[in-house]
């Protein structure tokens, strides 16, 4: 039954993932501006005939030049995005930004302005904007397009105070861990006694899963978010890819980009099992975790003797899904009898969020997963859990000042307990 619901969540996050820009600025080829270059010229032509004044010209691109933002709503995940519009040789030209992934000045191939009606395309992406341009031209309200798929988009005109520097700025940076690049996304400062908090995301999943929160935990401490090896912009890494492999990368990533310890551990779903091995293994340099709607090595098991129907042709789904997201389902197994193995370090706080609402579990394995969850937590010395009765699976997506509330109560207890770090 997990791994039923985890193939779901996994190939639809992942598609969904990658359509929201999580493959990153160097992926996005520099295309022909065919379709600007063809505005400019209908333009230049009505001009030379004496139909479009250079009042009129000029006023058809100032009504649409500047900095627009929005937020993009696909349910899990929630995307700032700002595009920048500019005349360059009477012809239109914009970029984009992802502010919660670090991307800035991603190629739009064309955008156009006929009379209220904006268009663009980014064809790396197979997407299209569509929108109206408000009579007072302060925004700007449609639809982005993509994979069949079409999310309401209101692009509002900046201000100087949005233009302005955000005051918890994201840097991504490609660390080597080990033979291959990681794609970490960090963010805020930390004082001398405050931990770093790392986010792990759940199967298949990396920096899009925490767009919702990342940016306001950097107001309080140093955050980081990054692709596992062979998902998003990170490079392949080796096999197995199970939790200790994983642990492995990840600690050497952080050694590299300056990310001392002590930690506190943030993992989704499977990224539950990935912190514990983790803490297990650097025990030293672990202050906290929390576990946000994990999986459950005692569940795995209980779907063992209880397959959900059509679990064979879900399984068979997974060939449609990136090699990453297919080699870490094919660790599946040892990840869980590794996180089975694994300890929590002695006066290391944990607090686990059980989500209720996930409507892609039948009702009977709702209640074994919430069961699971309060079994394990209570059997580790002062854990706390926390209901989310109003989530699905991606608390941090529905709940996001629940989950926020909860990594900065345990950052705030670090002080109570400092790792020796070696």
């Amino acid at each position: 039954m997990e791994r039923f619901n985890q193939i779901i969540r996994a190939i639809a996050f992942a598609v969904l993932v990658l359509m929201l820009f999580g493959i990153g600025a160097s992926r996005f080829a520099t295309e022909s501006q065919a379709g600007q270059l063809h505005l400019a010229a209908k333009l230049n032509r009505a001009h030379a005939v004496g139909k479009v004044s250079d009042s009129a010209l000029q006023e058809a691109v100032r009504k649409i030049e500047g900095d627009w933002e929005g937020v993009l709503d696909a349910g899990t995940v929630k995307l700032r995005l700002v595009v920048h519009v500019v005349r360059k040789a009477g012809a239109l030209s914009a970029t984009l930004d992802t502010p919660d992934q670090g991307h800035t000045g991603l190629p739009i191939d064309t955008f156009t302005l006929s009379g209220a009606s904006v268009r663009f395309e980014m064809k790396s992406l197979g997407g299209v904007y569509e929108g109206q341009l408000a009579e007072d031209d302060s925004q700007i309200e449609g639809n982005w397009s993509q994979s069949g798929q079409t999310f309401p988009l209101l692009l509002k005109r900046a201000g100087s105070a949005s233009k302005a520097t955000d005051e918890n700025p994201s840097t991504l940076q490609k660390v080597d861990a080990g033979g291959h690049a990681l794609n970490l996304l960090i963010a805020g400062k930390r004082g001398e006694a405050t931990p770093a908090v790392i986010l792990e995301g759940g199967f298949g999943t990396g920096i899009a899963s925490w767009s919702t929160v990342q940016r306001d935990i950097a107001k309080f401490t140093q955050v980081v978010s990054y692709d596992r090896a062979g998902l998003g912009q990170s490079d392949s890494g080796p096999k197995p890819r199970d939790a200790k492999q994983i642990a492995t990368e990840l600690h050497s990533a952080l050694q590299k980009a300056g990310i001392k310890p002590p930690y506190v551990l943030v993992g989704h779903s499977l990224g539950g099992p990935f912190v514990r091995v983790f803490a297990n293994m650097y025990p030293n340099e672990v202050a906290g975790l929390v576990l946000i709607d994990p999986s459950q090595e005692a569940f795995h098991l209980w779907t063992k003797t209880n397959p959900p129907p059509g679990f064979k042709e879900e399984v068979a789904k997974m060939a449609q899904a990136p090699a990453g997201v297919r080699d870490e389902y094919a660790a599946i197994d040892a990840t869980y009898e590794q996180a089975r193995a694994s300890r929590i370090p002695a006066g290391v706080p944990v607090t686990l969020i059980s989500a209720t609402q996930d409507e892609s579990m039948p009702a009977e394995a709702r209640k074994v997963w919430a069961e699971k969850h309060k079994e394990w937590i209570q059997k580790v010395t002062g854990g706390k859990l926390i209901i989310a009765d109003k989530s699905g699976h991606f608390v941090q997506a529905q709940e996001p000042v629940l989950v926020v509330n909860a990594i900065k109560e345990l950052v705030e207890q670090a002080g109570a307990r400092k790792p020796a770090v070696p």
